[in-house]
Parts: C-alpha cells; sequence; structure tokens
C-alpha cells in the first residue's frame, strides 16, 4: 500500500506505462477515435490496469480516462488518466509518449505522474511536497 497520493500516483503510472510498453514496438491495429485520434489495444489495456489498481486502493475515488470515461466516486477526488499521450508516436515506434496520471479534489490538482516508459524516465509532483524527476528532487 503507498502511503501518500505522490507515491500512489507514480505507482499508477508506471503500472499503466508498462502494460502499454509490452505493445510497444509491436504489431498493432490502430483504430480512429470518433475525433479521429488514433487508439490501440495498449491505450485500452493500460487503462484498465490503472483502473483497477485504483478501484482496489481507492474505492470511493473516482475516475475520468481518456479511453472509459468517467466512473464516479463519492469521495470527492477524482483520477485523471491518460494512458498513452503520444499515441502517434507510440505506434511509429518514437520513445516520445508517456503515461499521465494525476488525482485531484475539485479544481485543486492533489497529485501528478508523467512516466515515459520507453526511456524510463518519471516526474511527479504534489502540493507541499515537490516535484520528483526519477526519485530525486527536481
Amino acid at each position: 500500500m503507498t502511503d501518500t497520493l505522490l507515491e500512489a500516483v507514480q505507482v499508477v503510472a508506471r503500472l499503466a506505462g508498462d502494460v502499454a510498453l509490452a505493445h510497444y514496438r509491436t504489431a498493432l491495429a490502430v483504430e480512429s477515435k470518433g475525433d479521429g485520434s488514433p487508439v490501440t489495444i495498449a491505450d485500452r489495456e493500460a487503462e484498465e490496469a490503472a483502473r483497477a489498481w485504483i478501484a482496489r486502493r481507492f474505492p470511493a475515488d473516482g475516475i475520468l480516462g481518456e479511453e472509459f470515461g468517467a466512473t464516479e466516486g463519492t469521495s470527492g477526488r477524482r483520477w485523471l488518466l491518460d494512458p498513452i499521450d503520444g499515441t502517434k508516436s507510440f505506434v511509429r515506434g518514437v520513445p516520445l509518449w508517456g503515461t499521465l496520471i494525476a488525482v485531484a479534489e475539485g479544481d485543486r490538482v492533489l497529485a501528478g505522474a508523467a512516466y515515459f516508459p520507453a526511456v524510463n524516465e518519471i516526474v511527479a509532483a504534489a502540493p507541499g511536497e515537490g516535484c520528483w524527476w526519477n526519485g530525486r528532487r527536481a
């Protein structure tokens, strides 16, 4: 179990990013969403993994994900998920894509993380806890 939301967003970002990474540079079917942006099984599986982790550890929290929309919660907090930011780069094999995770209460962001699995880099921050890059204060 994680002790803080800053730790939790990093765990979720790494989990979802690593699920996506398992599909990176493989033959993927690319579909188009209603807005014309690409989506793959990697996007969907990464978001499903993140949702499952959050639901187990923070069952009262809501979730808003890019691929599966909103799940309401009762705590007043909501997790924001973009499993693969940069899907066009991802499907072309370019390592400039990442997994973006945040948790907010109303309009106030409580913690956020950006993980770039292809280069194993993570940046995370939370008010009062600072900004961290690969485990070091940034």
